[in-house]
């Protein structure tokens, strides 16, 4: 028997799947809180950092809200995505369940204090 592997469209395809997926639990959770949530239209960046994907908002509270996946846990620009949303106020960060630790370990080995962290 032989094995079948993905073409790197189909590859793509679902880990753009999984992604929207992500975002959408991410937002029903938010929205279970009584936030009104919005998709973070990306721009042409003058900042090297990527914004966050979803921004929180209920009243004059706002929430920056990172939704990552297995590569981005660790991944160097991952710490300074965080960095740059906490200077500018409430962050979260989602993760599948399974990582939340890896995650909790990385901020306080980056010494980021303040975002939490959600499973989903």
């Amino acid at each position: 028997m032989q094995a079948s592997h993905a073409s790197e469209p189909e590859v793509a395809m679902a880990v753009a799947g999984d992604r929207r997926q992500a975002l959408e639990r991410c937002r029903t959770l938010l929205a279970r809180e009584g936030f009104t949530v919005s998709l973070v239209v990306q721009a042409p960046a003058r900042r090297r950092d990527r914004p966050p994907e979803l921004i929180a908002s209920s009243g004059p509270r706002a929430i920056r809200v990172f939704v990552l996946g297995e590569d981005e846990v660790n991944a160097p620009e991952t710490r300074s995505r965080i960095r740059s949303a906490l200077k500018e106020g409430e962050t979260r960060v989602y993760v599948p369940w399974p990582l939340r630790w890896r995650v909790l370990s990385n901020l306080e080995r980056w010494r980021l204090r303040g975002a939490a962290v959600a499973g989903w």
